[in-house]
């Protein structure tokens, strides 16, 4: 048992690194794709925001109309004069200074409330992706309650499926964090067609299993 407690501590620590890793370059990643796409995004938004509000406005209508028949006479348009060129750059400064995180959302507002909506949305998803959310934890406490006993806890009091839902969550957020856990399960030995061997094994197994519930409750080996 203590060879194997070393070999499992071994492959545990080699597996925590390797998924720290990971986790770190998932994120670099994440958050390179985001910068990226915001540009993209900005322009995408300028140009729906422009999609929806030209159809109801009749003085950019009439600014559209007036710009193209002085650019189709030969004439070079002033600043101002070209309705979308006019949108486009008040939208772009319409940024400058507004904190996204911050700013109202709105996926049919300004062009600033459009990227709030897009990057918060974006924030949500990392937040869900990389980091424990509130909603979990609560539920891990609500679980482990029902395991208290004493000063401690006992999870064998817990029925098969709230278990088996405490395992997932432990899984799952031990992912999120880049906590590798081990997944090789000490299964029982089983018994032979020998007396005296099957009184060996059977201790083993005790040991196994009693090494399984002390993992499980976080004490020590």
């Amino acid at each position: 048992i203590a060879a194997y407690r070393a070999a499992m501590t071994t492959k545990m620590k080699d597996e925590l690194s390797e998924r720290a890793l990971k986790q770190l370059q998932s994120i670099a990643a994440f958050e390179a794709g985001m910068n990226s796409a915001m540009q993209e995004l900005v322009v995408r938004e300028a140009a729906a925001s422009f999609r929806d509000k030209f159809p109801g406005d009749s003085k950019m209508q009439d600014a559209a109309f007036a710009s193209a028949v002085k650019s189709l006479s030969g004439a070079k348009l002033e600043a101002g004069e070209d309705p979308v060129s006019a949108h486009f750059e008040g939208a772009f400064k319409s940024l400058q200074g507004v904190d996204l995180g911050k700013a109202k959302a709105d996926a049919k507002g300004s062009l600033p409330e459009r990227v709030a909506f897009a990057q918060q949305a974006k924030e949500a998803e990392f937040r869900n992706s990389f980091m424990v959310t509130a909603a979990e934890a609560a539920e891990v406490k609500s679980l482990a309650s029902k395991a208290k006993s004493g000063e401690g806890y006992d999870f064998s009091k817990l029925p098969a499926d709230l278990a088996e839902r405490l395992d997932a969550l432990y899984k799952s957020i031990n992912a999120k964090v880049g906590f590798a856990m081990p997944d090789q399960a000490m299964k029982p030995i089983p018994l032979t067609a020998d007396a005296a061997a099957n009184k060996y094994i059977e201790e083993v197994n005790a040991r196994l299993t009693a090494a399984q519930v002390q993992l499980r409750q976080g004490g020590p080996p």
